[in-house]
């Protein structure tokens, strides 16, 4: 099985699930690390400015999150 991301990959957030506080859509970083887990895959990101600060891992699944490979 092929990963769906790797470390480096450029993404933007379509869509941010996070109820507290959401990364916005437009928002763009470097994927640091991809946890393919079956029922919920995690992707860890290092995020551009002015984000840069933040340190939330997104989760992929049906209905949640969703990014674009930039």
């Amino acid at each position: 099985m092929e990963p769906e991301f790797t470390a480096g990959d450029r993404i933007e957030v379509v869509v941010c699930t996070d109820e507290r506080d959401p990364i916005p859509a437009g928002a763009t970083g470097s994927v640091t690390h991809w946890n393919p887990h079956p029922l919920v895959r995690q992707l860890g990101i290092v995020w551009d400015p002015p984000h840069a600060h933040r340190r939330l891992m997104l989760t992929l699944v049906d209905g949640g999150d969703r990014v674009a490979r930039i």
